[in-house]
């Protein structure tokens, strides 16, 4: 997206429908758009604690299938409503009745090329071609004299008037109430939003109250919300392929390293081969998980933003011992009855001399969380699977390792990347400043554990296949749509 500056009579078209953003300054109108439209990189749309960023108007717009559905003009905020107020009326002479648009054109006339009222000039050009408002302001300050004076303004274009109550911060609508009683008498429509908050729902709630304000272009909207509905669908869709591809690739990870058998001291030499095998299989298994969080990013235009690597519980996680999985909040029924369900049917084969007791699926989904990737560090990693082979003429031996013998493991796969999906869906395009999507550990909200049992089979049966080498396009497409099902509960739940 690129912001364009028209000169006057540019800013509006026939094809589009147009909403001026309109507000006192520091009151979110940039923010409100950038979540409105996804947009997260300063130079586009450029958000700051400090009042009067926006110096200018500017065109920014939503696009669908290289189209653009609806226009937005970002405009400066209000600076001296009350003095413009007292001009407007000046200008307008007449106590007994309301200016209109033809007294407003005078006053932008009057005033443009001076400096007294320079930004309100500027935010009445796009009303004066015809371009709805959004007025943004925040509930969570009083009405004033000010805001009266610029809700007056705004009424006396005779345009279309959504008003956004930006909600945020710790006063968070204190005046919520005062702020709807004023705007509902001059407004068409009052709707309460979040830039720093809102998620996908509450994004297209707001753009379809559009809807409502400005019967003339209800169609196109109509068109543009089932538009935005598919391409969102679709988005979806393309998470769940990059999920399903990390987990094949994830489980599929194999390391090589070469010894010499013949050497002075083979046994230590095949010891260095297996620690610098699992340390280097580890540290794909970290880059495959990030690079899959970049790429979810990325389909949900988080453009400024890349994922952190995961932090650790510490070097003594140990995924074999019943204590780590207590301090991960379960408990021994947990360990031994929840995976009856998924894990026993599903065929997921257990070492029991390695693990000492039967730990199916419930294991990795009571709870493991956001620190589901903890082993990828230190020396507490669990056992790969070793096979060792001849590396023919030139001799010596070659070690594989991989994939873990842990029958868990692809759970905690599934859970970490799931856990960065809903963070990334949590993320408000209005955020600014840290670049990095966190790693926070939530070992009280694991994912996977609340997944329909049903789905959980359905995935275990898949994780067994591909651990095998195996490929089956029945399963494969079965897999696909659990995990799909799973990213619009995540939506719904959020």
């Amino acid at each position: 997206m690129n912001p364009v500056e028209p000169t006057p009579g540019q800013w509006v078209t026939d094809e589009v429908p147009c909403f001026a953003v309109v507000g006192k300054v520091n009151m979110g109108k940039s923010a409100v758009l950038a979540t409105l439209l996804e947009e997260d990189d300063d130079r586009i749309i450029r958000i700051s604690p400090e009042p009067g960023e926006t110096t200018r108007c500017q065109r920014l717009s939503l696009v669908l299938d290289g189209v653009e559905r609806l226009r937005f003009i970002d405009t400066p905020g209000f600076q001296r409503p009350v003095d413009a107020l007292r001009a407007i009326r000046g200008l307008h002479g007449n106590d007994q009745t309301t200016p209109g648009l033809d007294v407003l054109r005078r006053f932008v006339e009057r005033y443009r090329s001076g400096g007294e009222f320079q930004d309100e000039c500027r935010l009445l050009e796009p009303l004066l071609e015809g371009a709805g408002i959004l007025y943004v302001v925040d509930p969570g300050v009083p009405v004033q004299d000010s805001f009266l004076a610029e809700i007056e303004i705004l009424r006396f274009s005779g345009r279309a008037r959504l008003a956004v109550l930006n909600r945020r911060g710790a006063s968070e609508g204190a005046f919520e109430a005062d702020w709807r009683a004023h705007l509902g008498q001059a407004f068409n429509l009052v709707r309460g939003f979040d830039a720093h908050q809102a998620r996908f729902t509450a994004r297209r709630e707001l753009l379809a109250a559009l809807n409502q304000i400005d019967e003339r272009d209800r169609d196109h909207l109509d068109a543009t919300l089932a538009l935005l509905d598919a391409e969102w669908a679709q988005r979806r869709e393309t998470a769940a392929e990059h999920i399903q591809s990390f987990l094949q690739d994830a489980l599929r990870l194999r390391e090589r390293r070469t010894y010499d058998e013949d050497g002075p001291a083979p046994a230590t030499a095949r010891r260095e081969a297996e620690k610098t095998a699992a340390a280097r299989y580890f540290e794909r298994m970290s880059v495959l998980e990030r690079e899959t969080a970049d790429a979810l990013l990325a389909i949900y235009r988080h453009t400024a933003v890349r994922a952190k690597p995961r932090d650790g519980f510490g070097d003594d996680l140990d995924l074999t011992s019943d204590e780590t999985w207590r301090r991960l909040g379960l408990n021994r029924q947990q360990l031994t009855v929840a995976s009856a369900a998924a894990g026993a049917t599903a065929g997921l084969s257990i070492d029991a001399a390695t693990f000492g007791h039967s730990m199916g699926l419930g294991a990795i989904i009571g709870g493991i969380g956001g620190g589901a990737l903890a082993f990828f560090k230190g020396d507490a990693l669990p056992t790969l699977k070793a096979d060792l082979g001849p590396l023919g003429a030139l001799g010596g031996r070659q070690i594989t390792l991989g994939p873990p013998r842990n029958p868990n493991f692809a759970w905690v796969l599934l859970d970490s990347i799931l856990i960065r999906y809903r963070q990334i869906l949590s993320r408000a395009h209005a955020r600014r400043g840290d670049g990095e999507l966190d790693a926070l550990a939530e070992p009280e909200h694991s994912i996977a554990r609340d997944m329909p049992t049903a789905r959980q089979k359905t995935l275990a049966k898949w994780f067994r296949q591909v651990i095998r080498d195996q490929h089956d396009e029945t399963r494969t497409a079965e897999a696909f749509a659990a995990i799909v099902d799973t990213l619009v509960d995540l939506e719904n739940d959020l």
